[in-house]
This record gives C-alpha cells, sequence and structure tokens, in this order.
C-alpha cells in the first residue's frame, strides 16, 4: 500500500441507493465520496466491470527454416522457361491449404475455386487442377517466373524452395 496515493479528486459521489429506506434504521449508511487511488509502475490491474484481454501475436504461417535461398529465388525469377508437369506435381504435393490463396492471386474466382473443392476431394488434387487451369490459360505465360511470383506472394515458401531453375 506504500505505492499508493490519494492526491487524486474523487469523480463523484457514490450512487444512492434505489429503494426508500428509514434514516432512522439506517443511521449507519452515510453516502460518501468515492476513494480514488493513483496506481503507478504496475502492469494487468483491473478496475471495473469491464475486462480487456490482450490478444497474443500469432505466428507467422511459415517456418523460417522453410524460407528459400536468395539466390535460389533470383534464379526462379530470371527464369523463363514454362512450367513442366513435374513442376506441377511438386508445388500440388507441397502446397496444402495455401490452394486456395494461390487461386486467388493466379486470378481465379471464388465460383472456380469453390467447384475444384466440389469435385475433387483432396488438396493436392484441387491444387494440380487449379495448375493445370492455369498453365492451359496463360499457355506461354505460365512460366517459372510468374509461378514464382504467385507462389511468393501467398507466402508459400516451403513450396519454393523445392522448385529449381
Amino acid at each position: 500500500m506504500n505505492d499508493l496515493t490519494k492526491d487524486a479528486a474523487p469523480l463523484g459521489n457514490a450512487p444512492r441507493p434505489n429503494f426508500m429506506f428509514n434514516q432512522q434504521h439506517y443511521s449507519h449508511f452515510r453516502p460518501q465520496a468515492p476513494q480514488v487511488f493513483n496506481i503507478t509502475g504496475s502492469t494487468g490491474v483491473h478496475i471495473g466491470p469491464v475486462i480487456h484481454q490482450v490478444q497474443p501475436r500469432p505466428a507467422p504461417p511459415y517456418n523460417p527454416a522453410d524460407l528459400p535461398l536468395r539466390r535460389d529465388v533470383y534464379a526462379l525469377l530470371q527464369c523463363e522457361r514454362v512450367v513442366s508437369e513435374e513442376e506441377k506435381l511438386i508445388v500440388s504435393e507441397h502446397l496444402g491449404e495455401v490452394w486456395t490463396t494461390l487461386g486467388r492471386l493466379m486470378g481465379f474466382s471464388s465460383g472456380q475455386l469453390e467447384n475444384l473443392k466440389a469435385d475433387y476431394s483432396r488438396s493436392q488434387d484441387r491444387s494440380h487442377e487449379m495448375l493445370n487451369m492455369w498453365h492451359d490459360r496463360e499457355a506461354e505465360g505460365a512460366t517459372m517466373k510468374a509461378l514464382t511470383t504467385h507462389l511468393l506472394d501467398a507466402k508459400a515458401y516451403a513450396v519454393v524452395k523445392r522448385l529449381r531453375a
């Protein structure tokens, strides 16, 4: 109690009870001004009916060990070669649930993504079919450079790490 001080001004009178009472029977009850304390140098103090909980910061969606090397990313971003079937298999095997984010970044509509989800039960099959659709749509523009850019935007670093230029 040594760190508490009573030098602040009271905020008002104590609320009066909302019932009628006989002052003779309740002579010990005297409304008093509330006491106000300044609490310094403390954290986590709760006063009043509202509780504000601080949410912990979420972990990043990727593991730092999955980050590809800068030189490998640079080589992939310079590669103008069309994506091969083997590379589409590698991407679809390691993409997981990020396939919807990648699909949005590749320009697929929500309806197209929902159709893929309805047609294929496994996310690996969904992502492989989506990559085939992207490859067919883009034709000569379906390069390693374009795929790597989309994967980096989707934060699918573990997938980029497995690709080679």
